[in-house]
């Protein structure tokens, strides 16, 4: 007397019986081949978030470039300055190219009359109000 086995088999089992199944158990090494593949995308995909996140595009609302030529005509005219000596700029941009905010960053900073001698130039330069400028000391 035979029995049959009536039951269904499922997803998982139809897969483990596939004819690609049995042949890529027939390939050695598959898997340090599918690791590989996997650390591969991984990879990929981490470099293309962090790239994104460095250029600050990630986020949509901000968009900046690495090298601003305006940054660098600002700084080079506010140490001109009397009392300023070395500034570092950073101009912020919406996604319409306005200027959304502008942090300078001067060695002469701590004194006020310098401070406002700075604000007072950014604000002329950019074309701005004086409420998005920042003056900061250097350390």
């Amino acid at each position: 007397m035979e029995v049959r086995d009536e039951r269904h088999t499922g997803f998982a089992d139809r897969i483990k019986g596939s004819s690609v199944v049995k042949k890529l158990k027939g390939i050695k090494n598959i898997r340090l081949i599918a690791a590989t593949f996997i650390i591969a995308i991984a990879l990929l995909i981490y470099s293309t978030v962090a790239t994104e996140n460095a250029l600050g595009a990630g986020d949509g609302e901000v968009s900046s470039s690495v090298a601003d030529p305006d940054e660098s005509r600002l700084a080079s005219v506010l140490r001109e300055l009397e009392g300023v000596g070395r500034v570092e700029t950073m101009i912020t941009r919406d996604d319409e190219e306005r200027v959304i905010g502008v942090i300078v960053i001067a060695e002469g900073a701590e004194d006020i009359a310098v401070r406002l001698r700075l604000l007072s130039a950014v604000t002329t330069a950019m074309g701005v109000d004086k409420n998005i400028v920042n003056v900061y000391a250097m350390k």
